[in-house]
């Protein structure tokens, strides 16, 4: 596993104690009324900030290797004394708790969440309980954590804390420091590896009962109503931990909510899968995906990798469509100051979102699935499905898979006249047509918000569309074999991987409505290295098959399309798409992203 993701701990399976009586989450009857405000509110703020930020990925004038410029300190090997030093230069001028704020409104996010002290152990607040902190260590006159927490309020934001309760480089006691500290915990150690331990889970805990326990309280105690505590790295701690900082929390502010980082899903109120995961596997009803603008979370000089404001609404809209929440992440400079182009992406969220903010802000997840064209959101109780339309159909009729129920109504969002209706026809039991040629095109998602008619009837099924291209992502396959496995979802690896056994296979079913055979152009994208080039595999479409070899894409991640050649959907029906492995050259076969069925003609043969 890779450091970084081992940082955010979402792939890890931990072992589970008795120490809980019994289920904390399951027994809490104010569950709902607490996550409430969080399930409407869709879309959220975060914001990393600290005197990493001030270092923008930089040491003594060199860049250091680290994915993320907020772990500096421990992948630059700083000495606690000297990452003080620098972090008591801290004098954020240009922040601005008013500026921030209406950015997060601007951007259309409804909470925003804050490190108050990452891994660094640094306070961005005026904590009483330990020196180091932007008041005391740096002398920075003001409390950015109270301006934040006034204007939140004030503008009907949510503020959510982020605190680092596992790590603390600082503390000599703590996890994560063994260059100042050698018989600390290590970062990358598991819980497992030094629970039994007794010296350094005596020290560890006193650690907790020192700071980490008594400045969650502070947060809690002396910053007004505070929306939800995100907690890290909860996979390095145990049970009985978890549970002095989830009682705190509820005794403190019972309705503060609780992300799974604290430890696992038993004391959360809602999940957290990997951190910049294009595609995923919902860890729980309830669940926040979070993503950087860029690369890094805390600021950095050289990140230019800039997501593009598609890639961002298109996430946006992935994740409301899967009943989920979307944060995205700026990282401010060491002054306070917000970059231009942070600013910018956001603002184009915020002015997609104000267009169409009614299919995404209190929404639940898609009833019917993923269609070909895009996503949809659902409000069950107004009986509202809102179709999120990315591929238009080119002959301007949009086909509506998967709802047997009656439709009153089929319209673009924000009109409201019946003259604004569109054209719509039943097509067989389950799907609908409807004629969206008077519609204008919006830049990033079209939305068309449909009024159902009676209970839902759904079919879940996915259905082939003849006029657009099909594509089938191997994240929503079946997965069959040993080794092979979903890989973490994120940029680059949002496919399965580990094909280490020659007859694995992933496999989709889908359903097609077209009477009359339609030949499909057949497209796989896969990446793999020059050791896997000359494995073998089949694709099938029922009983038809085409086999390939396997090439050198440029390695793990470096995703190509290829054409495999054409095979027919002969009638309607339901049907099988499968991709099996035939043979290795090495010890996988390659990661396989996505195969898509591109129709071409009507085929006269059968």
């Amino acid at each position: 596993m890779k450091r970084d993701e081992y940082m955010d701990g979402a792939g890890l399976v931990q072992e589970r104690s008795n120490v809980l009586a019994s289920n904390k989450l399951q027994n809490d009857h104010d569950r709902n009324r607490r996550i409430a405000w969080w399930r409407e509110a869709r879309f959220g703020l975060f914001v990393h900030w600290g005197p990493y930020s001030m270092l923008g990925g930089k040491w003594n004038g060199q860049r250091v290797d680290a994915n993320y410029a907020e772990h500096i300190q421990l992948r630059g090997k700083i000495p606690v004394a000297e990452y003080a030093e620098a972090a008591a230069g801290m004098n954020p001028e240009a922040f601005d708790a008013h500026e921030w704020v209406a950015l997060a409104k601007r951007s259309g996010a409804k909470y925003m969440i804050v490190t108050a002290k990452h891994h660094d152990g640094f306070a961005m607040y005026d904590s009483k309980v330990s020196e180091y902190s932007i008041t005391r260590h740096a002398h920075f006159p003001r409390d950015p954590i109270k301006e934040l927490a006034e204007v939140c309020e004030a503008q009907g934001i949510r503020l959510g804390i982020y605190y680092s309760h596992a790590m603390d480089w600082h503390h000599p006691d703590s996890q994560g420091n063994t260059l100042d500290y050698p018989d600390n915990i290590g970062a990358w150690d598991l819980l497992e590896e030094w629970i039994d331990d007794d010296d350094k889970r005596e020290r560890f805990e006193r650690y907790l009962h020192e700071k980490a326990l008594p400045q969650v309280e502070e947060l809690l105690t002396d910053y007004g109503p505070i929306g939800l505590m995100w907690f890290d790295c909860g996979h390095k701690i145990s049970d009985e931990h978890a549970v002095w900082f989830h009682d705190r929390v509820r005794r403190l502010q019972p309705d503060c909510l609780i992300n799974k980082r604290l430890r696992d899903d038993r004391f959360a109120d809602y999940g957290n899968p990997h951190d910049n995961q294009l595609r995923f596997h919902p860890v729980q009803s309830d669940w926040e995906s979070i993503h950087t603008l860029n690369d890094s979370w805390g600021f950095r000089y050289d990140d230019a990798n800039w997501k593009s404001p598609d890639e961002l609404i298109e996430q946006l809209l992935r994740v409301a469509a899967a009943n989920g929440n979307l944060v995205l992440n700026i990282g401010p400079l060491g002054s306070g100051a917000i970059d231009g182009t942070s600013r910018r992406l956001l603002e184009t969220v915020g002015s997609f979102l104000e267009r169409n903010g009614e299919a995404i802000y209190g929404t639940s997840g898609s009833p019917i699935g993923k269609p070909q064209w895009g996503y949809c959101t659902w409000k069950p109780d107004e009986k509202l499905l809102y179709l999120l339309v990315r591929e238009w159909p080119q002959d301007g009729l949009l086909v509506l898979p998967g709802i047997a129920s009656g439709v009153q109504y089929a319209r673009p969002i924000g009109t409201r006249a019946k003259e604004d209706n569109l054209p719509i026809r039943q097509l067989g039991t389950w799907d609908w047509q409807i004629d969206v040629r008077s519609v204008p095109q919006d830049a990033y998602a079209t939305v068309i918000k449909l009024k159902l008619d009676g209970a839902l009837e759904t079919n879940l099924t996915p259905r082939f569309i003849s006029q657009m291209a099909n594509t089938f992502w191997a994240y929503d396959g079946v997965i069959e074999g040993d080794g092979l496995r979903y890989d973490n979802g994120k940029r680059g690896h949002d496919g399965v991987t580990s094909w280490t056994t020659s007859s694995a296979a992933v496999q989709w079913t889908f359903r097609s409505e077209e009477e009359t055979p339609i030949l499909c152009r057949v497209m796989v994208t896969y990446s793999a290295g020059a050791d896997q080039a000359g494995g073998r595999f089949e694709l099938s479409l029922n009983e038809r098959k085409l086999a390939y070899t396997v090439c050198d894409t440029g390695g793990d991640g470096c995703w190509r399309e290829f054409e495999m050649g054409q095979l027919a959907i002969l009638s309607a029906g339901v049907h099988r798409l499968e991709v099996r492995g035939l043979s290795l050259v090495s010890d996988s076969l390659m990661n396989l992203r996505k195969v898509t069925l591109l129709p071409v003609k009507r085929s006269e043969d059968s």
